[in-house]
């Protein structure tokens, strides 16, 4: 019965996806980029993924979401369902190069996290399908064996961008709590950047693990001149704390 009262309470508390401002990127000045989840668990459907897509049509917006493991923590129909109203709105695929190199226009920024490579080389030929290019935030890539690392060279041989999401995946305000922001960079953000750049990869941004950051953590990561932006997340439930910058 609790379960069921919460539920009730976190669906009327939940903010409409077209709402949720911190996820549009209007061209502006910001270094600090927000991104909604999508995956079937975040509970939005279809409709209202349509619904912010249509913002970005006709504002000239880039609504940023994010997925997991496709085929898995999204339904393949759920995926391809997205990139189809992206192509029937005539919105371009963007990654964060284009973000931050590009022209203005209204787009999808499509992003993948963690370590998922298997899954993500699975879904190129439905990327391929629609001319959708993503952002794939790699988190643990120091455990990549030769294989995986293989993977994510044809995932950015094919166009996508790939770019840091930390060492170790460890909440970046618990790490500054218990051992200081410079252990923070020292241990997660800098390696994480480190190790894919020895790799060939030009990496321009860093997402934070479940989106945990604090104007604190922005500062000392950009102010290291290693990225051009970080990364969270915009929650859809009020009940929980936004981590996006107003």
């Amino acid at each position: 019965m609790r379960a069921a009262l919460l539920a009730v309470a976190l669906a009327a508390c939940r903010t409409p996806l077209d709402e949720l401002d911190g996820a549009f990127y209007a061209w502006d000045t910001r270094r600090v980029h927000c991104t909604i989840e999508i995956d079937d668990r975040a509970g939005f459907s279809i409709a209202d993924i349509e619904r912010g897509l249509d913002r970005a049509r006709d504002t000239g917006e880039v609504l940023e979401l994010l997925v997991h493991v496709p085929g898995e923590s999204i339904s393949w129909a759920n995926l391809e369902a997205v990139l189809a109203a992206t192509q029937q709105r005539d919105l371009e695929f963007l990654t964060t190069r284009d973000l931050l190199r590009g022209s203005p226009r209204g787009g999808l920024a499509l992003m993948y996290d963690d370590w998922y490579s298997a899954p993500w080389t699975e879904s190129l030929p439905l990327l391929d399908a629609y001319g959708a290019k993503i952002t794939v935030f790699v988190a643990r890539y120091h455990g990549f064996e030769p294989e995986r690392r293989a993977q994510l060279k044809e995932m950015e041989a094919r166009g996508h961008d790939i770019e840091a999401h930390s060492v170790y995946h460890r909440r970046g305000p618990s790490v500054v709590e218990a051992e200081g922001v410079r252990a923070y960079l020292d241990e997660e953000v800098l390696p994480s950047i480190t190790q894919l750049r020895e790799d060939g990869y030009e990496v321009l941004s860093y997402a934070y693990p479940f989106g945990m950051r604090t104007a604190e953590t922005d500062d000392a990561i950009l102010n290291t001149r290693q990225v051009e932006m970080v990364r969270s997340l915009s929650r859809a439930n009020e009940l929980r704390a936004n981590p996006c910058p107003q």
